[in-house]
């Protein structure tokens, strides 16, 4: 009888199945001060925007009821005028009905120019008006809060500082208008000044000078673009025009600080599942509220041409 070896048998491997899974984050105390430093940050951030909000529409309500009168237009003038050793301007009734004529006229028909939508020039409204006059000039404004700020903003502008400081002139006329929807930003109150030299019997020619443009005939003065005045130059009273490119220089170094600090951080959170320890938050806390007060004092005060 034949006999045959059986064939042991192997156990089965036992199989295993491991569910894989992402690596998670508790969210507890420890993972929470990762972001706690950003909540003053964001509060700073916001204040800031609520008052740079208040600012911008506080100043369209007090252009609208504030000392935006001739008078208060002169005197801010006649100061910086004898600042600089220069005779005050008179005001003059013809130029004064002259500018009020050229600001109802920018409110009525919504432009933003020295040259009216037809063509006309600036000194068409001097010369309807009555005044006769040797040389004359115009400055234009819009969204000041009142008559200081408007004289402060021109004097930013080396263009706009010659018409109120030039010796040549003598008289002077205010015009203030205002409009529920200039250009449309909203309420606005435009503000007009013409200076002017009266004219004398040895007068060979009229001269005019748009803002920037002294001792330019009329037909040949090119316009000026319209520029916005920020809030740290009408700090400086004028004396500081290069004081926007500071402060925004400031802005851009604190941003790009503060961006390149958290984007290292963050990078090692999300990507490479770090624990976000954020070191020196008083330094950030710092910064940010620097970057905020940048902005605030970039932001425009007003608009002149």
């Amino acid at each position: 009888m034949a006999l045959a070896a059986k064939q042991p048998t192997r156990p089965k491997a036992k199989v295993t199945h491991k569910k894989r899974s992402g690596k998670h984050h508790r969210q507890g105390k420890d993972y929470l001060k990762s972001y706690w430093p950003y909540i003053p940050m964001l509060i700073i951030v916001a204040a800031g925007l609520f008052l740079n909000s208040f600012l911008a529409g506080g100043s369209k309500v007090l252009g609208d009821s504030s000392d935006l009168s001739s008078a208060s237009l002169l005197i801010s003038t006649n100061a910086r005028r004898t600042a600089a050793k220069e005779a005050p301007l008179t005001l003059n009734a013809q130029l004064n009905a002259a500018a009020q004529a050229k600001a109802n006229d920018m409110s009525k028909r919504n432009y933003w120019s020295h040259d009216t939508p037809d063509g006309q020039a600036p000194w068409s409204f001097v010369v309807a008006s009555g005044y006769s006059y040797q040389k004359a000039g115009e400055n234009l404004a819009y969204g000041f809060s009142g008559a200081e700020p408007a004289i402060i903003g021109w004097m930013n502008s080396p263009e706009h500082r010659s018409n109120v400081l030039n010796a040549d002139y003598q008289n002077v006329g205010f015009g203030v208008s205002s409009n529920p929807n200039y250009q449309g930003k909203g309420p606005e109150t435009i503000i007009v000044a013409l200076y002017g030299t009266p004219s004398s019997a040895n007068a060979l020619s009229q001269q005019f000078t748009a803002s920037g443009r002294p001792g330019t005939i009329a037909s040949g003065t090119a316009e000026l673009p319209a520029t916005s005045v920020s809030r740290i130059q009408q700090l400086t009273a004028g004396q500081a025009p290069w004081s926007l490119v500071v402060v925004s220089t400031i802005l851009g170094a604190m941003i790009t600080i503060f961006i390149t600090r958290h984007g290292l951080y963050w990078h090692r959170l999300i990507r490479r599942g770090e624990h976000f320890v954020l070191v020196h938050p008083l330094l950030d806390i710092g910064i940010i509220s620097t970057a905020t007060a940048a902005f605030i004092l970039c932001q425009a005060s007003g608009v002149i041409r």
